[in-house]
């Protein structure tokens, strides 16, 4: 096995990598869409996708309380106890299968009755029934197997399997759709692509875990939590998922277009944010179960330095957003995607799934399912509820402000969850006051206000892509050097253990390759 230094350089490398790839090529398909079939496609498309990460709720839980019980074992190499987590897994997870199926079928028959929408019926169909299809194969074939590289540190082994099928994907779309193919084409070569991906992460773990034995007695009492954990998936899953499906109720799906297109942008900085966390994801969580007081160490140099990534690239996301979308979306004339709360509102959220990822990710690591589980259906109460009244209250003025609701909505509810699993975390799980990590919220937002304030000195005008660029890498430069300092001014211990920890994994390697020569 390589080492956790390796692995970790392995999972963000390759993570950044693939992200970068998506984001370039990924970017071209909606605008393409938009033109190509119009807002209402598109919106129809987001909908769709959003429904099916609803149905994923059937394994909802498994998951999570697999990679939670595979963590010591893994750290241990007990290979035993390891086929017996997964034997108990994946009988689990064809169960699960089988009943995605069939309410795919039944999703089949209901949308179309239930949605009013220009595109025709058997279109509707055909591509829920090609979309549900290539979801199933991961509960049949490798969900269980990417479960276990994962705990090992082998996240980027799917990332980059991954990152082919959606590179071919996204090729494959832009050549269909400049044919003037039918969208039922375009998503039947997806389902291809993930079939492959499905075979390949099975033939990979088969050859590289020999000694994996999935007949095994299975372990069921390892992932026993799973029903605690589904509350939590539950309430993520509103969390992420159910702005699309409220907009698609309460307003239209030219609406839903224009979500859609402002969340995918501020996702790809979320993800390129998440992938460089998964590379040490997997080393925290081991930490955890083996040595806890180390893991304490390593958690406050980890959180200076995620919470300054992560604000720091909000900070230039936030004055981004609206100037690319005029670029991105320029010629577009059935709907108006430009307007000036939207980046306001979408970083705001961004900003608070930061500040709970590492809490999160503790609570995690430590099983604390069950005693966080009724924090999490509060969560979920509050969104719905203020989503609803929200999008009912605004909408009277303008169609267009239900978006507003579901936002401010979602806003509410991690208001009071991102501050409960601070407290959680800090009090019941690690020990220490929850003022440390307010500390380093307040520096890295006052450096955010300082760069927004840099904006209003240099505004950012730009007329084309080029432009845009320079801008950006002249703001980068300034944004990160000035978040630098003052976390090095203000929390030099947690950074300097950050930096030598840093200096020790690339000495290391240097002089293990000067020895060899």
């Amino acid at each position: 096995m390589s080492s956790n230094a390796k692995k970790i350089g392995k999972n963000i490398f390759f993570g950044i990598g693939s992200q970068i790839v998506i984001a370039i090529v990924g970017l071209l398909i909606p605008r393409l869409f938009v033109s190509s079939y119009g807002s209402e496609t598109n919106g129809f498309l987001s909908s769709l996708n959003q429904i099916f990460t609803y149905i994923v709720l059937l394994e909802a839980g498994v998951g999570t309380a697999t990679l939670q019980a595979l963590y010591k074992p893994v750290a241990t190499e007990d290979k035993e106890k390891i086929s017996g987590i997964l034997s108990a897994s994946a009988q689990f997870y064809t169960r699960t299968g089988w009943c995605y199926l069939g309410c795919v079928g039944l999703l089949a028959i209901i949308y179309p009755l239930a949605i009013q929408s220009a595109i025709p019926v058997w279109e509707q169909v055909a591509v829920i029934l090609i979309i549900g299809s290539g979801n199933s194969l991961g509960f049949f074939l490798h969900a269980k197997f990417r479960m276990l590289l994962r705990a090992d540190g082998k996240t980027y082994i799917y990332t980059n399997a991954s990152t082919l099928v959606q590179l071919g994907t996204s090729l494959t779309k832009v050549v269909l759709i400049l044919l003037g193919m039918n969208i039922v084409f375009i998503q039947l070569g997806h389902l291809l692509l993930q079939a492959g991906l499905s075979l390949y992460i099975t033939l990979y773990t088969k050859k590289h875990y020999t000694w994996l034995n999935l007949k095994a007695k299975p372990d069921k009492q390892a992932i026993s939590q799973k029903n605690s954990v589904l509350v939590h998936e539950v309430s993520q899953m509103i969390f992420n998922h159910t702005d699309v499906l409220l907009l698609t109720v309460f307003t239209n799906l030219t609406v839903v277009s224009i979500y859609t297109v402002y969340n995918m942008i501020v996702d790809i900085i979320s993800t390129l944010i998440g992938n460089i966390h998964n590379g040490f994801a997997f080393r925290l969580g081991q930490i955890y179960n083996t040595d806890k007081e180390r893991y304490k160490s390593t958690y406050d140099a980890y959180e200076t330095c995620y919470m300054a990534l992560s604000v720091a690239l909000y900070a230039m996301t936030f004055l981004f957003l609206l100037p690319f979308m005029g670029l991105y979306m320029e010629g577009v004339e059935d709907a108006n995607y430009l307007d000036k709360l939207l980046p306001i509102l979408f970083v705001s959220i961004k900003l608070l799934v930061s500040s709970r990822a590492l809490a999160g990710a503790t609570i995690t690591y430590a099983g604390h399912f069950k005693k966080t589980q009724w924090r999490s259906v509060l969560e979920s109460i509050i969104n719905l509820s203020v989503s609803v009244a929200a999008i009912l209250i605004l909408r009277q003025y303008n169609i267009m402000w239900g978006m507003y609701g579901v936002l401010i909505g979602t806003i509410a509810a991690l208001l009071y969850r991102a501050n409960d699993m601070i407290l959680y975390t800090s009090r019941h799980i690690l020990g220490v006051s929850p003022w440390k990590t307010y500390r380093k919220w307040i520096v890295d937002l006052a450096a955010f206000a300082a760069v927004y304030g840099l904006s209003k000195l240099v505004p950012i005008r730009a007329t084309g892509y080029v432009e845009l660029i320079l801008y950006a890498a002249g703001y980068c430069l300034v944004t990160f050097i000035l978040f630098g300092l003052m976390n090095l001014i203000f929390f030099r211990k947690h950074m300097l253990s950050a930096f030598n920890y840093v200096k020790m994994t690339v000495g290391g390697k240097l002089l293990r390759k000067a020895k060899k020569v």
